[in-house]
C-alpha cells in the first residue's frame, strides 16, 4: 500500500490489503448526497454505490430475486443462448467477441430485466448514457444533459413496465425484484430503475471482457486447453483460474468518510482508496506459482467478484455465462486458433479486455 500522486490517492495491490477494504466498514461506497435531479438519485441508488443502511436493505430485497434457484433455472436459456449463437458459425475465420462474447450477456440481462428484444437497444442506449456519468466520464456538458435526457427517458420507460409486471408477474429476476418485500418494505420506482441500470452496467461488460481474455489464456497454454477437452468435468475450476488469472475487473475506487487508520497508514477523510482487484491475482502470499495458468487450481478464492457485503449479486450468473460459452465453444469445434498476431485492448482503468477475439475454427 503506498501514496500515488499521480492517482491522488492510496495504491492498494496485495491480495490481502484489498480483501481488508472491500469488507471494511469504514470504507465508503456512497455516490454522495441522496437529493437533486433525477440522473443524481438514480446513481446514488445504486447497490453498488450505497453504504448502510441503504445499502443493507437494497441487497436484502434484491437476494430475495437472485436467488440460487432462479439463477439455476437460467442455465438451459443460457445454453440455448450459446447455441443459437454459434448455430450460424461456420469454419473459417471469426470473431469471439462480436459472435458470442457480447450478444450473450447483452441477450441475458435483456431477458432477465424482461426487456421486449425490440427495445433492447433503446434501453441500452439510455443506460449507456447514465453509465458514462456513473464511471466519471461525464464531465462534458453535452454528455451529461443527454444523460438528464435519457434518465428521464427510462424514468418514463420504466414506470410502465414495472406497473405490467405489478400486474402481471412473470419469472424473470426484474418481477421478482419488484415483488420482493422485506419486513413490509418494497424497493421504490427508482431503486429498480437505478438497481436495473446496474445490472445492465455490471452484468454484460464485464462478462463479455472475461469470455475473451478466458479464451486468449486457453489459446496460449495450449497443454491447459487440451487438458480441459480431455476433462470437461474442470469447467468451473477453469474460469475461476481465468479470473484470477486475467481478470475482466482491474481496478476500483472506494472513499473513507471519516480520518481512520488503515494497514499501519493514517488515512484523510475524503481521500481515495484505489483497489488493483487485478493485481492480486498475482499476489505470491495468496496463490503459489502465481504466473502459472492452471485450470484445476485450488483452493482458488480470487476477488474478480469482491468480498463482504458488496460481493456481486451477480457472480453466479456471470459464471454460469462464461463456463456455458466456453463449453459450447469448444464442443462444437475441434480446432480453435488465434487469427491475429495483436490483439487490440480496450483502454478502460477499472476493466481489461479485448475489442476483438479473430478465431481460425475448424470441426
Amino acid at each position: 500500500m503506498r501514496w500515488e500522486d499521480e492517482l491522488q490517492g492510496w495504491l492498494l495491490t496485495g491480495y490481502w490489503e484489498v480483501a481488508a477494504a472491500l469488507a471494511d466498514p469504514r470504507v465508503s461506497r456512497g455516490g454522495g448526497p441522496r437529493d437533486g435531479d433525477l440522473l443524481t438519485r438514480l446513481l446514488t441508488r445504486m447497490m453498488l454505490f450505497t453504504d448502510p443502511p441503504d445499502h443493507t436493505r437494497l441487497r436484502a430485497l434484491a437476494n430475495r430475486a437472485f436467488t440460487p434457484r432462479r439463477v439455476e433455472a437460467l442455465r438451459p436459456r443460457i445454453a440455448a443462448v450459446v447455441d443459437e449463437q454459434l448455430a450460424e458459425v461456420d469454419e473459417g475465420e471469426w470473431d469471439l467477441i462480436e459472435g458470442l462474447a457480447y450478444p450473450l450477456p447483452v441477450i441475458m440481462i435483456a431477458e432477465i430485466l424482461s426487456l421486449p428484444p425490440a427495445d433492447r437497444g433503446l434501453f441500452k442506449r439510455w443506460s449507456d448514457d447514465v453509465i458514462a456519468v456513473a464511471a466519471g466520464v461525464g464531465d462534458d456538458p453535452e454528455r451529461r444533459d443527454r444523460a438528464h435526457r435519457s434518465a428521464d427517458a427510462l424514468a418514463e420507460y420504466f414506470a410502465a413496465l414495472v406497473a405490467e409486471l405489478r400486474a402481471h408477474p412473470n419469472d424473470t429476476l426484474l418481477s421478482g425484484m419488484v415483488d420482493a418485500e422485506e419486513e413490509g418494505i418494497r424497493l421504490t420506482g427508482e431503486e429498480l430503475l437505478a438497481n436495473a441500470i446496474l445490472l445492465l452496467m455490471n452484468g454484460h461488460e464485464t462478462t463479455t471482457f472475461a469470455i475473451g481474455n478466458g479464451v486468449l489464456a486457453l489459446l496460449q497454454h495450449g497443454a491447459e486447453l487440451a487438458r480441459l477437452r480431455d476433462d470437461p468435468m474442470l469447467i468451473s475450476a477453469a474460469v475461476e483460474e481465468i479470473l484470477r488469472y486475467d481478470g475482466s475487473v482491474q481496478m476500483r475506487g472506494v472513499s473513507v468518510g471519516e480520518d481512520i487508520e488503515f494497514e499501519a497508514n493514517q488515512i484523510r477523510a475524503g481521500q481515495t482508496l484505489w483497489l488493483a482487484i487485478g493485481a492480486t491475482g498475482r499476489d505470491p502470499r495468496q496463490f503459489a506459482n502465481p504466473s502459472c495458468f492452471d485450470i484445476a487450481r485450488s483452493p482458488n478464492r480470487h476477488l474478480q467478484f469482491g468480498v463482504g457485503p458488496h460481493f456481486c449479486i451477480g457472480a453466479a450468473l456471470a459464471r454460469a455465462e462464461i463456463q456455458l460459452a466456453l463449453t459450447g465453444l469448444l464442443g462444437r469445434f475441434r480446432r480453435i486458433e488465434l487469427a491475429a498476431d495483436d490483439i487490440k485492448w480496450h483502454q478502460i482503468a477499472v476493466f481489461r479486455g479485448p475489442k476483438a477475439v479473430p478465431l481460425a475454427l475448424g470441426r
